[in-house]
């Protein structure tokens, strides 16, 4: 998340349960950032223990998929992913032209289907012969006033206080073929050391399909193909053997030279492998630099954004200039791209005044039109050095271990071996003015050293929907949709899955209960006879019930 912050010290594996306020002690936003951290922590982890990977409630189930004419629609109500509640307002489609005026269901609203979306142009079609699954992604987005201006405090004059983070669902489709071919690949990847139980699994769906027997026990087979978190790792140290000149820059001897506590930030700009260092006869980077996995960083988390009102030539008209100085590097976006995961355009600023943005005359800027969706301009800090090359999109390319990658100050990092990059993935290195190191976990023994960890934070979630296809009777779907029941015996015997819901239980299920027979029509009540004048002593004929025997 793209903010101010000081740092963010919630880690699992501490098994913290709380957060202590003290008299008289300095309040930071990392500690209630971090208490929150610990109850979404254990409110996630035990609906995820409760529920299972994902499931939907049997009295909300949302995200059931429905024919609509030639699109798909996406019923409203509830699921949780991974332990996340996912909520959806209202029924949706999975995609819906601007021109489309037949129907008043709008699109889904945190997935701007892009054009090249395999299940979008198969829906525009008259003649259908593919299969596709569906599967619904959640995740955390980083939410501020460019994004969301009401969370400002108009009170205030204008400065943002607090951010705040959105539970995003997208449904997505994959084209079964394209299934097939990576799964193989899954296969070929693990070689031996491929599970049974999975070489069987895809071996039962490759069948199904090709027979177009597709059943439940298809829908989570595809989902060996996500992992929730890249497969990279990062390690983060200073190099205490750089040495400067300045006399304005702390001392070498004090290792990280900063002269102010920062948070850097490190997040992948253009996923894939990374660059070979291959150079050419001149000493000109080559091999495949330009379309190798890039990186950008920043020193204050990338939390110096301003929203992109309007373009004049090579100005970008901006609602703050503050923070921006000439030289820097931003990168122009929005949030569709954000939702898309996507890299923005990164440009070099060559002068701020007012507030515009002035880009170097040579380059090309991209008409603002592009970002419809709160287009923005973000900061970062990278730039060229005789031992930093940027590549063409103006990002540095990734190289991996042994090679040690200088930011500032002494700060560096190096990417592990054989990792696979995804854009958006980042890690967080706190840098001390006090300790003259960075805030980075070391290994145990005598001789500690920086520990490679994975990315610091967006870990996806995904659940299986169902399946599509076109049959003699139009478009056809097997639903995944799991549900549960409340322990309400009350609400469970009442409980009617849909048509193909996977029902979630170790218990067989109960009938549903006989409605109430409908009562006879009463008879008119005899007329009762007149009681006798005189008094009849009754005689006692056995103990009385305690009903009798109670005192009136």
């Amino acid at each position: 998340m793209k903010g101010d912050f000081t740092r963010d010290t919630f880690d699992p594996l501490k098994h913290f349960s709380r957060v202590l306020m003290q008299q008289g002690r300095v309040t930071l936003d990392a500690d209630a950032n971090e208490q929150s951290a610990i109850l979404l922590h254990y409110v996630r982890t035990l609906a995820r223990d409760l529920i299972g990977p994902y499931a939907a409630p049997f009295d909300d189930q949302g995200f059931v998929l429905t024919p609509q004419g030639s699109n798909v629609m996406i019923n409203h109500g509830r699921c949780y992913v991974g332990g996340i509640l996912a909520e959806n307002d209202q029924d949706c489609l999975y995609w819906k032209s601007e021109s489309d005026t037949d129907t008043l269901l709008p699109a889904q609203p945190n997935y701007p289907v892009p054009k090249e979306d395999d299940l979008r142009n198969e829906l525009a079609k008259t003649q259908h012969n593919a299969t596709y699954w569906l599967y619904l992604d959640v995740w955390e987005q980083h939410i501020t006033p460019v994004e969301d201006d009401s969370i400002r405090e108009k009170a205030l004059g204008g400065p943002d206080t607090c951010t705040r983070a959105k539970v995003v669902w997208q449904v997505k489709a994959i084209d079964t073929d394209q299934i097939i071919t990576r799964l193989n690949n899954l296969l070929g990847k693990l070689g031996a050391n491929a599970p049974e139980q999975l070489k069987n699994d895809i071996n039962t769906f490759n069948n199904d399909i090709k027979r177009s027997q597709i059943g439940p026990s298809d829908c989570a087979v595809p989902l060996h193909l996500f992992s929730s978190l890249s497969d990279a790792s990062l390690t983060a140290r200073v190099d205490s053997g750089v040495k400067t000149e300045d006399p304005c820059v702390t001392p070498p001897a004090s290792k990280y030279r900063g002269a102010e506590n920062q948070l850097y930030r490190v997040e992948i700009h253009r996923g894939g492998i990374a660059w070979d260092g291959s150079r050419d006869e001149k000493g000109s980077p080559a091999g495949n630099i330009d379309t190798a996995a890039s990186f950008e960083w920043s020193r204050n988390n990338g939390s110096v954004v301003t929203a992109w009102l309007d373009s004049n030539g090579n100005d970008l008209q901006v609602a703050s200039t503050r923070g921006f100085a000439a030289g820097n590097w931003v990168e122009l976006s929005d949030d569709n791209s954000e939702l898309l995961g996507q890299p923005g355009v990164l440009v070099q600023l060559v002068k701020v005044e007012g507030d515009a943005l002035s880009v170097d005359a040579a380059t090309t800027l991209p008409a603002r039109s592009n970002y419809p969706a709160n287009p923005k301009v973000r900061r970062w800090d990278q730039i060229a050095t005789e031992p930093v090359t940027l590549a063409t999109d103006n990002a540095i390319p990734i190289q991996e271990s042994p090679v040690w990658i200088d930011l500032e100050d002494g700060v560096q990092i190096q990417f592990s071996a054989d990792g696979e990059y995804r854009t958006g993935d980042y890690w967080l290195i706190p840098a001390r003015v006090a300790t003259g190191n960075v805030e980075w976990p070391q290994t145990d023994g005598a001789n500690p050293q920086p520990k490679p960890l994975p990315p610091h934070d967006i870990e996806h979630h995904y659940a299986p929907l169902g399946f599509i296809w076109w049959g003699a009777g139009g478009m056809q779907i097997q639903l995944c949709g799991c549900i549960f029941h409340p322990l309400s015996s009350c609400a469970g015997f009442y409980a009617r899955p849909l048509p193909g819901d996977i029902v979630i239980s170790d218990e067989p299920r109960p009938a549903p209960l006989a409605p109430p027979p409908t009562p006879p029509t009463p008879r008119p009540a005899a007329p009762r006879p007149k009681a006798s004048k005189g008094r009849t002593r009754r005689g006692k004929t056995g103990p009385s019930s305690p009903a009798e025997g109670a005192p009136s």
